[in-house]
């Protein structure tokens, strides 16, 4: 925290991390935008990007936005960090990310689309049969969990933890509130974990987990970095997909008009997701710390100052996206930062369009319209997600015929 808060730049008195505003935290986002593209958080101590242009250039400038102390609203929880791929700058950051990205890429990840497709249309057809389902635990989670799970590798206990570990990783990301701090005990568990991983070489042939053991024993991977690169397989792996999937039904089902319009013209999937990434953001808020004195948009930020870059809220930029809060599957402008932007872009986006894609692929001939009850918000600092979400896939078609205007 700065010690004495700025006077260049207007400031936003809301407490970023509380339930209220975890709840619902649109209307705050759409307040800071008003503000300015820079914008003050006295609470944190914090600065925050807020609009498309200023969080994509600061994204985009890591030179001066550097990641490597930590990218946690607060110190404690960015000391937590320093090291992995989110908290890193080259070169540290390219080796780890040079050691991550064969196993993500679109060539690596071809042969699984079959199987994908295959689990996803089994899945579908059985939910299809149900009087009604959680989209979350037994439609977003799937692939994820019976899939993704398999491919990083990890033993039994390790398998059967990831998602309390990622959800934790993201908790302390934020600040070290009551979730925050219940959340460092769990990642002792998970850090104790892939030590012993690394020193008995338990991992799945063929793994993720397994190719990192490899890469060191080889001579290709430094023995320090190892623990770090199968921790950034774990952490974001499954719960960022699951937050996109379940937004993607939640919207599909407000939006009636824009699911006939996928069924119609099925190569309007990729869209629709992107609009789900776009206006679900699944990571609220990543910070970096100011190299030197810079200033932005008029605002002198100090050196070491913590800036916020508020990703959901420039998804939402009225100056980039016209209509910008409505979900439009036509909507040509898909340059969204909901995979975040520059060296730091999210290296698992691949796998996460294609998991998303087989679902709804699968859905295209089998659901005619969806029907969501009352979400239950997870309650996490940094991922915008659903606890729970009551859903209905229907196979004949809605009875109305004339959707309302989106």
């Amino acid at each position: 925290m700065l010690d004495k808060a700025p006077s260049d730049v207007p400031h936003y008195d809301v407490a970023f991390y509380d339930d209220d505003v975890i709840a619902d935290p649109f209307p705050h986002y759409a307040a800071m935008r008003a503000l300015g593209p820079v914008v003050y958080l006295p609470q944190l101590g914090n600065y925050a990007f807020t609009h498309f242009a200023t969080v994509r250039d600061g994204l985009r400038n890591h030179p001066a936005f550097s990641s490597a102390a930590g990218v946690s609203a607060d110190d404690f929880g960015s000391g937590l960090q320093a090291g992995n791929i989110i908290a890193s700058d080259p070169p540290r950051h390219t080796t780890m990310r040079k050691a991550m990205l064969p196993t993500l890429m679109p060539a690596s990840l071809s042969d699984l689309r079959e199987n994908f497709d295959r689990l996803a249309e089994h899945l579908v057809d059985g939910l299809t049969e149900l009087d009604e389902f959680d989209a979350i635990a037994d439609f977003a989670s799937f692939l994820p969990l019976s899939v993704v799970r398999d491919l990083v590798g990890l033993p039994e206990f390790g398998k059967e933890n990831m998602l309390k570990w990622g959800a934790a990783a993201f908790d302390i990301a934020g600040i070290q509130n009551d979730r925050g701090k219940r959340a460092v005990e769990t990642i002792k568990e998970m850090r104790a974990f892939v030590l012993d991983i690394l020193d008995n070489g338990a991992a799945s042939d063929g793994s993720w987990a397994r190719r990192v053991i490899d890469l060191v024993d080889s001579k290709k991977l430094a023995p320090d970095i190892a623990p770090y690169t199968i921790r950034d397989y774990i952490n974001p792996s499954l719960d960022t997909t699951i937050s996109a999937t379940g937004h993607l039904i939640r919207l599909l089902s407000q939006n009636p008009d824009q699911w006939d319009k996928v069924r119609a013209e099925p190569g309007l999937a990729p869209a629709a997701i992107a609009e789900a990434v776009r206006l679900g953001t699944p990571i609220r808020s990543f910070a970096r710390t100011a190299v030197d004195d810079i200033t932005v948009e008029g605002v002198v930020i100090p050196k070491g100052a913590r800036v916020m870059m508020l990703y959901a809220s420039a998804n939402r930029d009225e100056a980039v996206f016209e209509n910008a809060d409505a979900f439009d599957v036509t909507r040509t402008n898909t340059s969204h930062l909901g995979f975040g932007h520059g060296i730091h872009t999210c290296v698992g986006l691949h796998l996460a369009q294609m998991e998303m894609l087989a679902l709804v692929r699968a859905m295209i001939p089998r659901v005619a319209w969806i029907e969501t009850g009352t979400p239950q918000i997870a309650m996490n600092n940094t991922i915008c997600g659903l606890a729970s979400l009551p859903t209905v896939f229907h196979k004949d078609h809605h009875p109305a015929t004339d959707w309302p205007a989106n």
